[in-house]
């Protein structure tokens, strides 16, 4: 596994990820952390510093843990982390293509497509075409790659330090929230705030396991 750290990366760009209430949302935030890499490489760290803003991990997991006011909040990564020493970026190998920033506004047209009704095939295909100039073949290949990130195990959880809501033992202060629907999300409270050694007990199958207590 390598870890990147990116501290110092300006408050504004840290305020573009959003709540995360479904798989768009989702998107949303694989994107902007997509974007943040390609324009912040100067915010890359050479080693850990516990105040780290956003960090991303390769290897056989392929994650990223983001900072925000209240705790973490973590996502798989689609795509294929390439470093070349310097910089970071990321591929999207399924379809052979960059993510640079004319896929993330193609992606993005995409989802704000999909949320102004029912998804259809052929209004984000067209939506794409038209306002990027392709053919429609080539619209066709964007739509592919939307449909297997909207499709991809999304693998979303989040910390919070909740003292507002905090109620006894139905909302602990301290707890993970498991998937992003309220319908199915599952709460865990913890007795303390965590740190990045317990983000590494959840996304390293070889490392020692937290456990409930009844």
């Amino acid at each position: 596994m390598t870890a990147f750290f990116f501290k110092e990366v300006p408050d504004y760009r840290m305020g573009g990820f959003v709540a995360v209430r479904n798989s768009f949302d989702n998107l949303s935030n694989v994107l902007h952390l997509a974007e943040l890499v390609n324009t912040c490489g100067h915010c890359k760290l050479s080693a850990y510093d516990e105040d780290f803003d956003f960090a991303i991990f390769s290897g056989d997991y392929c994650r990223a843990l983001i900072r925000k006011s209240d705790g973490f909040f973590s996502m798989a990564i689609p795509f294929h982390i390439v470093d070349d020493g310097e910089k970071v970026s990321f591929n999207f190998d399924l379809v052979g293509i960059e993510v640079s920033g004319s896929f993330i506004s193609i992606m993005r047209n995409a989802i704000l497509t999909s949320r102004q009704g029912i998804p259809c095939h052929d209004e984000i295909v067209y939506s794409i075409a038209t306002d990027f100039g392709f053919e429609i073949a080539d619209a066709l290949l964007y739509y592919d790659a939307f449909l297997a990130l909207i499709a991809d195990d999304h693998g979303y959880f989040r910390f919070d330090d909740d003292p507002d809501n905090e109620n006894g033992e139905i909302h602990p202060r301290y707890h993970f929230d498991f998937f992003y629907k309220n319908t199915s999300s599952i709460k865990i409270g913890t007795d303390k705030a965590v740190d990045i050694n317990c983000f590494y007990s959840l996304f390293d199958g070889a490392l020692p396991k937290k456990y409930l207590r009844a």
